[in-house]
């Protein structure tokens, strides 16, 4: 596990100064750091840097960009393409997805799934979380999708696999290709209707088999991310 990160929406610059969010400055306050101290900074963007605290503010901290580095993602980019379950289930996803190295979270209602759309800044925060903790230095894009009766597949970026309940449904260990990219689509309890399955079926996507085990929507994507990025 990394030493304790902080996050700053911003790119970084040698010398610059960055201001820390309340939440974040909040942190360095319990952790008692003082102005002088060495602290690393993540910016999402693949960045990783090593600064001193200037100045503590009511609200923010300040603090001086000493060195960074620049690297690049450590998996193949895997879109997980998520029917919205109800939020303690999608917490999960979105905090060990972005763990298991999940590129893009795609979030769409289905027809068995919950109706309500998320809090995209409330999920953003989580995964800013479990990246800090993780040691990953790109944050994942989460995005809100229309109903899957509205994808086209010249707009997919990749070809990829929807979780199958199907008993003969191949297994994604023996299905997955050495692609560049990879979408990843899990539906809500129950599985997708057969109507779901059409459709994704029609935009070349295969059905797989995760598990031999009947897995809830919140553990389908968790196996399947660790099968992709093995």
């Amino acid at each position: 596990m990394p030493q304790s990160r902080y996050f700053v929406d911003s790119t970084f610059e040698k010398e610059k100064r960055v201001f820390l969010s309340y939440e974040e400055t909040r942190h360095l306050r319990v952790l008692r750091k003082q102005e002088g101290e060495r602290v690393e900074l993540v910016n999402g963007q693949n960045q990783l840097a090593q600064g001193q605290i200037i100045s503590f503010g009511k609200k923010e901290a300040c603090v001086e960009i000493l060195e960074f580095e620049e690297s690049l993602p450590a998996t193949v980019p895997v879109i997980l393409c998520q029917a919205i379950p109800r939020m303690p289930r999608l917490d999960l996803i979105v905090e060990k997805g972005t763990e298991l190295g999940m590129h893009e979270l795609w979030l769409f209602v289905g027809e068995k799934s919950e109706k309500k759309s998320p809090s995209l800044p409330r999920l953003r925060a989580i995964s800013i979380s479990a990246m800090k903790q993780c040691g990953r230095l790109d944050l994942p894009k989460i995005l809100l999708k229309p109903p899957l009766s509205s994808w086209k597949e010249e707009e997919l970026p990749y070809t990829g696999f929807y979780g199958d309940l199907s008993p003969n449904a191949p297994s994604l260990l023996n299905a997955k290709k050495n692609d560049p990219g990879t979408l990843l689509f899990i539906g809500p309890e129950g599985g997708f209707s057969s109507t779901e399955k059409k459709i994704l079926e029609s935009l070349h996507i295969q059905g797989v088999k995760l598990h031999p085990h009947v897995l809830r929507t919140d553990t389908a994507p968790i196996v399947g991310l660790s099968i992709l990025n093995a």
